[in-house]
């Protein structure tokens, strides 16, 4: 059997044992809050990392959806280009139109004229044609009458020859 030293020893080791249990449990209890702290706090993390994924992946698609927009406004901006030189050419095309308009009116003016010019000249030549065979008509009764003339003449000296004749 153990003698009363042992046992003194004995009960002041498991006295000192004892306290170093409960200086290991205090440790460990303490160790495992720091756990459940660092869990919690890994937890918050994990979802604070979520949440600035989630952000990053929207700033993301802000920054796609942001490309896409200056793409829009670069290809509008191009057209509005491209609109206002086909306007330039518009008004240039429009403005060579109303010359040919005034032109193409002046010309009708012209040819109006040219025209009016023509038929008067064409009445003209007709009354012209008209006078010519007039003319070649008058002549031709103009010579038909000198030679009736001529021939009357003839025959009044053919009479008044015999006339003189006969009184002879």
């Amino acid at each position: 059997m153990l003698s009363e030293e042992q046992i003194k020893k004995l009960i002041s080791a498991n006295e000192s044992l004892q306290v170093q249990l409960a200086d290991a449990n205090a440790i460990l209890a303490a160790r495992e809050q720091e756990i459940d702290f660092l869990s919690a706090e890994l937890a918050e993390s994990t979802a604070l990392r979520s949440t600035l994924d989630g952000q990053q992946d929207e700033i993301e698609s802000m920054r796609n959806r942001l490309g896409e927009k200056q793409q829009a406004a670069k290809g509008a901006e191009e057209r509005e280009i491209e609109l206002q030189q086909e306007l330039t050419e518009m008004a240039v095309l429009n403005r060579q139109y109303s010359e040919l308009m005034q032109d193409y009116a002046y010309l009708q003016s012209q040819f109006k004229d040219i025209q009016a010019r023509y038929l008067d000249l064409q009445e003209q030549s007709l009354q012209l044609d008209q006078a010519k065979s007039r003319i070649a008509e008058l002549e031709s009764l103009l010579e038909n009458g000198l030679q009736e003339r001529e021939s009357l003449t003839e025959r009044i000296k053919i009479l008044q020859a015999a006339v003189l004749h006969k009184e002879i």
